[in-house]
């Protein structure tokens, strides 16, 4: 039996006031849906861009993690071709997991004294809680549960509360190289074009240039990368319209194909060969669309063109 806890006004403040990037009058649904009308993106995936602000302005006061993945990719796009991600995705300079553990807890302990938490019946709001760690990818798992001014739920044990979480995920695994060049800016996420946040938030980003390895590698169908998701062709393909050093580019092709004793060739022609077979008929790319900001659903109908 799932047991359902139903919040009070006092523990709908509570949870609110945890959220230290914005007024309270700037999450309302009514703004939420006024982004969408502007820019086609989902209201509720306009919430969670609001999420991703605060929660990069909690972790900016560490500076051991690296912004990247898709996320990251859309601080680098006009407002109007980026598309909703849900996710938060970090590289960091620290090798050992038991030491970002650590890190991360004294991080929880900052975050109580600092205000930006609270508990309802145990479920805790605002820090980062550890889900799981995959040795093999050299990943840790965290959720960071914030509100949901939809009414959606979320399961915990045998309880579902209001709530909506975000995955932070960090990889250990290349601290090696975290990122072949870092650039310290603010995320210039869509939602800045409608609403200011209390304080501008600067943290470390990938530079565009990793970021197009990234998604080579995300896209390539050789060795042990690729997955094949219409969300990193267009990532890909949209980075490319920004000037980039095509020489750090080969660079870090070059150090990852090394370390992974692939050509830096075959991992491109890998890319091409699965951004080739997707069509603007196929489901995913219908679905994605909805995702998309609307000059970047422009792009997706000229997919093949473009």
């Amino acid at each position: 039996m799932v047991l359902r806890i139903e919040l009070t006004s006092e523990e709908h403040v509570k949870i609110m006031s945890i959220v230290k990037s914005w007024h309270r009058k700037q999450m309302t649904q009514e703004i939420f849906r006024k982004i969408q009308q502007k820019t086609g993106i989902p209201a509720r995936l306009v919430e969670i861009t609001f999420w991703h602000i605060d929660t990069l302005g909690i972790l900016s006061s560490v500076d051991w993690l690296i912004f990247k993945g898709g996320t990251c990719v859309q601080t680098y796009l006009p407002s109007m071709y980026q598309r909703a991600s849900v996710d938060l995705d970090f590289n960091s300079e620290i090798e050992n997991p038991n030491s970002i553990k650590d890190e991360i807890s004294n991080l929880n302990e900052q975050i109580k004294k600092d205000g930006a938490f609270t508990e309802i019946e145990g479920i805790e709001f605002g820090t980062f809680e550890f889900k799981s760690e995959d040795k093999y990818s050299g990943t840790i798992n965290y959720n960071r549960r914030m509100p949901s001014r939809f009414g959606e739920r979320e399961r915990i044990g045998e309880y579902t509360i209001q709530a909506k979480s975000l995955r932070v995920q960090i990889n250990y695994k290349h601290s090696w190289l975290p990122a072949v060049k870092k650039i310290k800016k603010e995320p210039r996420f869509f939602i800045l074009d409608y609403q200011k946040p209390k304080a501008k938030i600067n943290f470390w980003h990938s530079s565009t240039e990793d970021l197009v390895v990234d998604k080579i590698l995300a896209t390539s169908n050789i060795g042990p990368f690729g997955r094949e998701r219409f969300k990193d062709a267009y990532d890909l393909g949209m980075l490319f319209r920004n000037k980039l050093n095509l020489s750090l580019i080969h660079k870090k092709l070059d150090l990852i194909g090394r370390r992974s004793q692939q050509k830096p060739k075959s991992i491109i022609d890998g890319s091409i060969e699965t951004i080739s077979d997707f069509s603007i008929n196929t489901q995913e790319v219908l679905g994605f669309a909805a995702m998309v900001g609307k000059d970047g659903r422009g792009i997706i109908r000229n997919w093949e063109e473009f």
